[in-house]
């Protein structure tokens, strides 16, 4: 192996191994697997509760279901072997969603409290 390809693949390394240790739990696949979980539970929950369009119900059952998939995802060998940058935008992305599902319940659930 030559050096150039040496110090890449040690840059490449020692930047995975930092940013595992300065993230830790949040991008374990047991962490992401709870992210999911939660934001899965959360879409099911609003679904159920909260009066919503058409479109917009079928929105959260799609999300549910993406939940469930990546739930059984973060299980597999392929998604260990995930970068930690890859991981850590999909731990950044479900905390995106979950604000905006978050936000959007909130916005539909003052509207139905207005009085007609």
């Amino acid at each position: 192996m030559g050096m150039a390809r040496f110090w890449r693949r040690f840059r490449f390394f020692w930047h995975e191994f930092r940013k595992r240790r300065k993230y830790g739990a949040a991008i374990r696949p047991e962490g992401i697997r709870s992210q999911a979980e939660e934001l899965g539970h959360l879409a099911e929950l609003a679904g159920r509760s909260v009066p919503l369009a058409g479109l917009e119900a079928r929105h959260l059952a799609e999300l549910a279901q993406a939940m469930a998939h990546l739930v059984e995802m973060t299980r597999t060998a392929d998604f260990c072997r995930l970068s930690a940058d890859r991981r850590l935008a999909l731990h950044d992305n479900l905390r995106e969603a979950r604000e905006k599902l978050l936000a959007s319940v909130q916005k539909a659930g003052l509207a139905s409290e207005k009085p007609q």
